[in-house]
């Protein structure tokens, strides 16, 4: 009955286009209460989605709203181009300030309806009561309360903080909770402002029910109120009206940003830790980003967003805008960003593609160095240290210092550079004729497809430079781990023995690694009958900040939930950070440059070999019994290493691929390895013709055949073509044919999108130990 239920649902998911609008919106809602997190209020800050909902479910059942029909809403794999507008369905590049005006308006009212809620007019006037007045040495100390709105009943109350001296003055704003902040800025001469648009203290919340008719929502809702502060600090004569800063951390950066892409009043923002919704992209705000993902911080924080946003998880691709665009309307004032590449629940990689998009406007301003980076390490929280370097850049913004701003960038490879010194390459690549998987009889036939697709699969890797292994592979003393790996911190495993390789005797190219051993009931390790232990070796998603630190899941724990279930079952599990990622981010910086004939995969090839060539030298691991598990990035990686070597004796893909030669604006399989991560730039030579790709998955997995493979394929994959998958695997299915083994390829389609979820980790144990007991 189960079996039936989930065929039926599969059916229902992928002939959602055959549907009346009306069938299809009802089915997207199905699908949207199965993958979202299903609870509300799930941390001690949450408060209710509406002044009548206290949650989202209640919200969707009170008003029966119902997601939209994402079937007619243009996918948008990568961010939407904030200079480019579409008309009749025609592109439509933005030439002058006026067309740029038009575009801010539709970004403002599309931002409000999906994310924000729409946001009242300013009103006409206010009153003013100051609380209370003092000094402390040359400082003059106000609290000061406005009324305003309707009856006057909202109250916006805060703290002004006027430094001796003549003035004007710049202003320095931020919530309540910096008022240490507004300290440091006082002391370099600037009105400090706090006020209550904070957690620990919240004057907005009022304005949920004094303004019924508008559903801004508490972030908005403060943003907002930080505007109502500007229309009277505009009126005092300490103030330079002109040079007006906003700031805040964590929710606070978020509507700091908000609040100066509504208000132009604003000349300059600074957020901090901002993160999705600040910074990062909705699009790149998903499992395989392992950052925080969209369904978390709007069931965390269900206040925050509008109800209807939690529409778009799984389909954030169909959100007609996102979080560039938001900061393109600074533009041309100055906003910097301020995080930790290392922070849990951001992503470094993503918040540079919305600084990049962004810049975009800016430069067509002429002010292309008004928008800035500042990336730091540490944990999530700010010292003051922090705080002064983003005060050096409201004072080179309003021209008060000679300080220098330089924005460092951790990943600034562009396919268009990598390429522009490559012509003859690029002659030879599309000289190329593509390989098509064949079953031939005769073997050498058989040997020579089998040659020239290897030969490929080289090619597209890149040229590996001359190397040599380790003298020494061994366990390191916990105390010389990596500083970094203190700060993400590494998955907690019970029972298990954790043993750290590295940095004295690393494998590989000088790469840490860290295996989990399982224990029996002394703490020792637990071998199977042959006194030896399987072992798997997990590659993780695309997790740049923290590499297989986390993994994803509602805790964001889902790494040791996962190596807890493989562990428990009898296996060792190695992890390493992938080449670029985590520990290894600042490594791969230059990587083109010093590496000009590889590629970022090969690499990460390379290193996943050098883990079995370790794992061969281990007394207790049975070097017969190595598996690779990869989720998402992971996936790609384990599939080319395994058609590499023939040590691999199974591994398990989880929404791995997609395939290449129907790469298309909907599913832009080649371009994101080409041209947004840069892992295998050559495929970038046939991103205008994907099908003369000189090799696809069903050649890749046929250099795997007749091993065992399991493909995991989420049918809700948004980066996924699934009847491409589908037509692939079945092509893929006569490699094994020709060796005999048909039933060593295996694939599943559960309902679900790009993760590794908890009711997968059954069918992969089992897997596993399949393989092994077959094998025995």
């Amino acid at each position: 009955m189960k079996c039936q239920v989930v065929f039926l649902l599969i059916i229902s998911a992928l002939t959602a286009h055959g549907q009346t609008v009306e069938e299809r919106r009802k089915q997207y809602l199905k699908e949207s209460l199965l993958i979202n997190q299903s609870s509300d209020h799930r941390h001690p800050i949450s408060r209710r989605v509406t002044d009548l909902d206290s949650t989202w479910l209640e919200w969707q059942k009170r008003t029966g709203e119902l997601p939209p029909d994402f079937e007619q809403l243009r996918s948008y794999p990568f961010l939407p181009e904030p200079l480019i507008t579409e008309k009749d369905g025609k592109k439509q590049h933005i030439k002058t300030r006026g067309e740029w005006d038009q575009r801010r308006d539709w970004i403002k009212e599309q931002f409000q309806y999906w994310v924000s809620g729409m946001r009242p007019p300013a009103p006409s006037d206010f009153k003013v009561r100051i609380l209370s007045e003092r000094t402390e040495g040359s400082t003059k100390i106000q609290m000061i309360e406005l009324s305003l709105g309707p009856g006057y009943k909202a109250k916006m109350s805060f703290e002004l903080m006027i430094p001796g001296g003549k003035g004007p003055f710049p202003v320095y704003m931020t919530q309540w909770t910096h008022r240490n902040w507004a300290q440091l800025a006082l002391r370099r001469g600037y009105v400090a402002c706090v006020y209550a648009g904070a957690d620990s203290k919240d004057d907005t919340q009022a304005y949920q029910s004094l303004y019924p008719e508008y559903d801004f929502t508490a972030l908005m809702r403060r943003a907002w109120g930080a505007s109502r502060v500007i229309d009277y600090l505009v009126t005092r004569k300490e103030i330079n009206p002109k040079q007006i800063a906003i700031t805040g951390h964590s929710r606070n950066g978020k509507q700091a940003l908000w609040a100066g892409a509504f208000d132009d009043r604003i000349a300059a923002v600074v957020a901090s830790s901002c993160g999705t919704g600040g910074i990062t992209p909705w699009r790149m705000s998903d499992p395989q980003y392992v950052n925080q993902t969209l369904d978390d911080i709007a069931s965390n924080a269900a206040h925050w967003f509008h109800p209807r946003l939690r529409f778009f998880f799984g389909r954030e691709d169909k959100l007609p805008i996102d979080q560039n665009l938001l900061i393109a309307l600074m533009a041309p004032r100055h906003i910097l960003f301020q995080y930790s590449t290392v922070e849990q629940q951001l992503n470094p990689w993503a918040n540079e593609q919305s600084y990049h998009s962004a810049k975009k406007v800016f430069a067509f301003m002429g002010v292309a160095n008004n928008i800035a980076l500042a990336p730091r390490m540490g944990e999530h929280a700010v010292a003051a240290r922090d705080v002064e370097q983003c005060i050096d850049f409201l004072d080179a913004s309003f021209k008060r210092n000679n300080i220098p701003w330089n924005t460092t960038l951790n990943f600034d490879y562009d396919f268009e550079k990598w390429a522009a010194t490559r012509a003859a390459e690029k002659t030879e690549a599309l000289s190329r004729k593509p390989l098509h998987f064949k079953i031939y009889e005769d073997q050498r036939k058989r040997k020579e497809q089998e040659e020239r697709i290897a030969e490929s699969v080289d090619w597209l890797l890149g040229k590996e430079p001359s190397g040599a292994k380790p003298s020494i592979v061994a366990p390191t003393d916990p105390s010389r781990v990596d500083w970094i790996d203190k700060i993400t911190g590494r998955p907690i495993v019970k029972n298990t023995k954790s043993e750290h390789i590295g940095p004295y005797t690393a494998l590989g190219d000088h790469v840490a690694a860290t295996i989990y051993y399982p224990t029996d009931a002394a703490g020792n390790k637990k071998t199977r009958a042959n006194g030896k232990i399987p072992v798997i070796i997990y590659l993780h998603e695309f997790a740049y900040a923290h590499g297989y630190a986390h993994g994803y899941s509602a805790e964001r724990q889902g790494n040791s939930r996962l190596f807890q279930s493989l562990t428990d079952n009898g296996f060792a599990v190695m992890a390493i950070d992938l080449f670029g990622f985590g520990t290894r981010m600042k490594e791969a910086q230059h990587f083109y440059s010093r590496y000009p004939e590889w590629s970022k995969m090969g690499k990460m090839v390379g290193d996943t070999r050098a883990c079995i060539d370790a794992l061969e030298t281990f007394e207790n691991i049975d070097k017969n019994k190595i598996f690779l598990l990869g989720n998402t990035l992971g996936g790609q990686v384990a599939l080319f290493a395994a058609a590499k070597d023939r040590r691999v004796a199974g591994l398990v893909t989880v929404a791995a691929f997609s395939p290449l030669r129907v790469s298309n604006s909907r599913y832009e399989s080649i371009r994101i390895l080409s041209h947004a991560h840069g892992l295998i730039p050559k495929l970038g030579w046939y991103a205008e013709n994907p099908a003369h790709s000189v090799v696809d998955y069903p050649e890749i997995i046929s250099r795997i055949a007749p091993r065992p493979l399991l493909v995991i394929a989420p049918v809700l994959d948004r980066y996924t073509n699934i009847p491409a998958v589908r037509e692939n695997l079945a092509t893929a299915k006569d490699a094994y044919k020709m060796y005999g083994k048909p039933e060593n390829l295996q694939t599943e389609y559960p309902i679900d999108i790009n993760r590794i979820s908890e009711s997968f980790y059954d069918r992969i144990n089992m897997f596993f130990k399949n393989v092994c007991e077959a094998s025995d």
